[in-house]
């Protein structure tokens, strides 16, 4: 299980952070939504994987494989909606955060923090740099903005005390928090500017068998209601 707060961010901010840091593309096509589950399938760094979220005794848990890249283009090609963006990586203390930039279907800037609980997650103090939070906000989820798209963003102010904030961030200084453990990333982020950025990850081990027999249900579905429209 894995617990995420969500704030919106600076334009400049996510700017100069990806400058100092890089940046990693992903490409995620999502299947219509249903009540019980969501899926869809990401592109990144010449990989592909399909992703199902079902709910779980403790909240929403992810199941992810790999397939072949060309296999993840064709189902893009079938998806009800596609997001773009960049994503950095950033150490925050014992935690990461996320910072995205939405380049399609509309430019926005978003920080994530995952954590292993909800006990976690509520006691997390959001550093200056944040913007405002927007976790209980639906539309600013992959998901949605995919799906619907958003209409519109609010503008984020930027304080002496936000742009200090981050400059210890990016010099690892940071603000006391409660010890918490974090969903760490994986891969070596690709550098989109001549910055460049590692992080490590836990291998997420998962029934492969089921989560594929899961998406082809989905990707079966997908193209009948197609072809019946």
């Amino acid at each position: 299980m894995t617990a995420r707060r969500r704030f919106l961010l600076a334009p400049s901010f996510a700017r100069l952070i990806q400058r100092e840091r890089g940046g990693l593309r992903h490409v995620e096509g999502f299947f219509p939504e249903q009540r019980d589950r969501s899926s869809w399938v990401r592109l990144k760094e010449g990989k592909g994987l399909l992703i199902l979220k079902t709910p779980g005794l403790d909240g929403e848990v992810e199941d992810q494989t790999e397939i072949p890249v060309a296999h993840a283009h064709a189902l893009l090609d079938v998806c009800a909606g596609e997001i773009d963006y960049t994503r950095t990586t950033v150490p925050i203390s014992e935690a990461h955060a996320f910072v995205d930039e939405t380049i399609r279907p509309r430019v926005l800037h978003l920080v994530t923090v995952e954590f292993a609980s909800e006990g976690e997650a509520s006691a997390f103090r959001p550093l200056e740099w944040f913007g405002p939070e927007v976790t209980e906000e639906r539309r600013y989820t992959h998901q949605s903005i995919a799906l619907r798209g958003l209409d519109d963003a609010p503008e984020i102010s930027v304080s002496d005390a936000a742009l200090n904030s981050l400059i210890d961030t990016l010099e690892n200084r940071f603000p006391v928090q409660a010890r918490m453990a974090s969903n760490k990333p994986k891969a070596k982020q690709l550098a989109v500017t001549r910055a460049k950025a590692q992080a490590s990850a836990e291998v997420v081990q998962v029934n492969l068998d089921e989560i594929e027999q899961a998406m082809l249900r989905e990707i079966e579905n997908t193209l009948q209601k197609g072809k019946r429209e």
